[in-house]
Formats: C-alpha cells, structure tokens, sequence
C-alpha cells in the first residue's frame, strides 16, 4: 500500500522539477542575451572616472615626505628650473653670469666645473646626481685654482677658449668648431660681436668684451653686413691681368721669414707679400700644434717673364706630343696662367706641397683644406668651380684674401670670381 502511494507522488515531485528547471532555462535565455549586450557596451564606453568628492581627504605624513622627482637640465634647456641651478651654482661661486633661466656656454662651463671639483663626470648635464648633490648638504663652494685668462686673442688654446667659442656659437656669430683655438675664425666671430655691440672691433677677446659676452645684455647676431668694396681682394684672371710693369710694393723672403723646422721652402728666391706671409707663418705654427707638419712652399711671387717661360715651356712640351701650337695653347690654359693672369704676379698665391707626395689626399692637404680659411686663405681653385675659374682644379694652390673674405667666401662656397660679382651687385655696379 504505502508503495502505491510513494510512486505518483514521486513522479509528480519529478515532474515538478522538470517544469522548474525548464522555467530557469527559458528565462536564461534573456539574461545571455542581456549580459552579451552589456559586454558590447563596457567594450565600447570608457571606464567613468570614480568620483572621489565625497571621501575624507587623507592629510601626508609630514616626517615621510617623497622627494621630488629630479630634472634633467642641459645645454638648450630653460625655465625656472635652470634659473634656480644658475642661482645655486652663483652661491657656490662656479657661476657669474645672469640667472637667466636659459642654459648657456656659460652654464654648461659652471655644472662642468662644479661636477669636476665634485668628482662626477663632467659633462655639462646637470642630471640627478648633480642636481641632488648641487642642492644636498654636501655641495662644496668653488675651491681656488687657476683663474680664467681676463683677455683671449688670437693663438690661445684652452678651455677658456671653447667657452668664448661656444658663446658666439650660441649667439650666431661663429660657425666653426669649438676646439679651443683661437684662430682666424674665432678672432672674426669676436670682432662681429664687437661691431655689434660698439665695442672697439679689435678681434681681441678683453675684459669689457668677455663681460658682456656671457651678460644677458648679449645679442644675437644680425645679417653680416657686406663686405666693404674698397677691401675687396685683387682679382686677377684671363679677364682681369695685371698691367705689364705691374710689380707688388713689397716682398719678403720666405727662407728669412720662415724657419726650416717650420717648413721646406724650396727654392732660395721666393718671395711673397709680407701680410700674406705672415698669415702664412701664423697658419703653419698652428698646423704643427696639431701635430700636421711636412709642408713645403714650392712657389710664390713670380715675375711676368717667368710667366711668360714657364707657359712657354709647357707649349713646346705638349707640341712635342704631336699636338698643334693651338691645340698646346689651349690645353696650357688650363694648367698655367697666361703671363699677367697669374695670382703669383700679386705676391699673394703659394703653392703649398709636400716632398716626394702628389699632396692630394695627404694629412696635410686635408688639413689645409679644412683650416687654411681660418687663416685668411682660400683654396683659389676648386673642382666644382672650374667652370667659372677657367683654371683645373689646384688642391695646393692657396691665395691670401684676408679675414673676413676667406671665411664668408668658405661658408657662402663662393670662388674669387663669384665673390667678387656678388659685392658688385650689393654697391648697384
């Protein structure tokens, strides 16, 4: 009896369940379709920002302050920042400029020197450990030590040096490079900066110029004003000879003027324009600091008759060849001035070579490629400019134009002939 009982109620409790678990099934199928829907959603709308209004505020633990994060300041930075290390490194004596905020020559020289003294690296970034030890209790004031020179002029080398440099680089005055050498290149740079700025453009670096040199008072540079058409150089080509009876008012030998252990000069008889020499001695002295020597002069003034037979001479060889007289003269042209087309009538042009070498592509020619400018000197014929010159390209023949010709001439790649036509044109001739 009790079996008979227990059967259908126990179906029926299964057929409840059934009917349960069907009910759960079918209301699911809206709650996945609701959850994919909000999950699209998320996806699609930024997480909102919570919003903190209503939180108590949590007061610091004064006694465990974080420090500060530390800057990075060099060369080229500027703010308030750089003003504060600028007053920082003045109170401990390695600064006298302004505090500007602006990250000069001037303050590199000073994070340089007060890194050097503190045993980091000094390298003119004021990073985090220059920085913390520049503010921290371990920052020492400068000790004394070998004053900076009051006046730099021309032949000085030295750290002083590339800071001056380094500050008319900064201002747009020098394009050279900062290598601590007071040469042609840098004397012109302070001497615009003294045109500038109405101080006596004397090219010499003293007190009243350096001071205002690293003062805020300092001011870029303007355009470069044309050179003056009376101080033009000499031209002298096919188009523009000299006269007959031209001969230059004076002329020094070179053996005298130049030691041996300096240079080999070749020949006992050449001469050369006493400005153009002395620049020549004051080039070559440079050269040998740097350790570039073996020069030789192989040529220098020359008179028109010794023109006239050294292009002769080159005829009769090249017809010797088989060559016409007209074809030898053409191609001589190329090589030789005519007599009166030359620049060694002027006394002005050297040939520059070094013994038992071709001089192409020797430390020396490269050297004098590269620095000759800087002493009032151009490379007179160049490849590019054959076309213009009349003359085959000549990497030992240098000409004395005199500062500031040679280096505008450099930095504007203007041959003699262009230089010349370009300040024509700026006078309206």
């Amino acid at each position: 009896m009790q079996r008979k009982i227990t059967a259908p109620l126990t179906l029926a409790l299964w057929s409840l369940a059934a009917a349960g678990i069907a009910a759960v099934i079918l209301a699911l199928f809206p709650a996945v379709d609701a959850y994919r829907e909000l999950q699209l959603l998320q996806n699609a709308t930024p997480t909102p920002t919570a919003d903190t209004s209503s939180m108590l505020l949590v007061t610091p633990d004064p006694n465990n302050t974080p420090a500060p994060t530390l800057l990075m300041l060099r060369t080229g930075s500027a703010g308030n920042e750089v003003e504060r290390l600028q007053q920082r490194l003045r109170e401990l004596g390695f600064y006298d400029g302004e505090a500007d905020g602006k990250f000069g020559s001037g303050t590199d020289a000073a994070v340089r020197a007060f890194q050097a003294q503190h045993n980091l690296d000094a390298d003119g970034v004021a990073g985090e450990n220059t920085l913390a030890l520049a503010y921290g209790p371990g920052a020492a004031t400068r000790t004394p030590s070998t004053p900076p020179p009051d006046t730099l002029s021309k032949g000085d080398r030295g750290d002083s040096v590339k800071e001056l440099q380094q500050r008319l680089k900064d201002l747009g005055f020098y394009k050279g490079a900062v290598d601590g050498d007071y040469g042609g290149n840098t004397a012109e740079a302070v001497r615009l900066f003294q045109q500038q700025h109405g101080i006596d453009p004397d090219s010499v670096a003293g007190p009243q110029t350096l001071s205002l040199l690293h003062s805020s008072q300092a001011k870029q540079a303007t355009d470069i004003p044309a050179p003056d058409p009376a101080t033009l150089p000499l031209l002298v080509n096919a188009s523009h000879p000299v006269t007959a009876d031209y001969r230059p008012s004076a002329l020094t030998n070179l053996r005298s003027a130049l030691s041996s252990s300096l240079v080999n000069v070749k020949g006992s008889d050449i001469q050369g324009d006493p400005a153009a020499v002395t620049a020549l001695k004051e080039m070559l002295e440079a050269a040998k600091e740097e350790g570039v020597t073996g020069f030789q002069v192989s040529a220098g003034y020359r008179s028109i008759p010794y023109q006239q037979e050294l292009f002769d001479k080159q005829v009769n060889s090249l017809m010797a060849e088989g060559k016409t007289k007209n074809q030898a003269t053409s191609e001589t042209k190329l090589t030789v001035a005519l007599p009166g087309a030359s620049e060694h009538h002027t006394g002005l042009a050297f040939d520059i070579t070094t013994a038992g070498s071709l001089f192409i592509d020797t430390p020396q020619q490269i050297w004098l490629h590269k620095r000759c400018w800087d002493y009032g000197f151009i490379i007179r014929y160049q490849k590019d400019k054959e076309d213009i010159t009349g003359i085959l390209a000549e990497p030992w023949h240098i000409r004395y134009v005199g500062l500031p010709h040679s280096t505008a001439m450099r930095d504007a790649n203007l041959c003699l002939e262009e230089y010349v036509t370009e300040a024509a044109k700026g006078r309206g001739a």
